[in-house]
């Protein structure tokens, strides 16, 4: 007698997009604060730039988008076979738009560096939310 292994997707509930998007938003904020506090260490200037000055306007900032993030891939699941493509095209579009503000507002002490730093935590906080939740979906759906 031989077995097959079939693989099914199913479908998570809110409980675990809730969950997903706790683990996502926590990750990337962790993730986020370890990048800004050791830059701010190596060029304690940039402390001076608005964005950078505050870790709990980090938290804030950071923690927001990763539960847009979720609801927006919990959408795409409900709606598409495969959303990890579109999600992942999405999410690309996003950050790269989102990084055009640290160059271009005008705000005090605003330096190529700070805006460097900047770009950078943004390049952080996508690579960790997306990636949490890419792979916390698969495991979860058997996707």
């Amino acid at each position: 007698m031989t077995t097959m292994n079939v693989q099914t997707n199913t479908q998570l509930d809110r409980n675990q997009w809730l969950k997903l998007g706790l683990i996502t938003a926590v990750a990337s904020v962790a993730a986020v604060f370890i990048v800004q506090i050791a830059a701010m260490a190596i060029w304690p200037e940039i402390a001076l730039f608005k964005p950078l000055d505050s870790l709990a306007r980090t938290a804030v900032f950071t923690a927001i988008p990763a539960a847009a993030a979720t609801a927006l891939f919990a959408w795409l699941a409900r709606r598409k076979a495969d959303p990890v493509p579109t999600f992942l095209v999405i999410s690309a579009v996003v950050l790269v738009l989102s990084i055009i503000p640290d160059y271009l507002l005008p705000v005090e002490y605003k330096t190529f560096l700070a805006s460097n730093v900047t770009a950078f935590l943004h390049v952080v906080a996508a690579v960790v939310t997306v990636s949490v939740l890419v792979i916390g979906y698969r495991r979860q759906a058997g996707a």
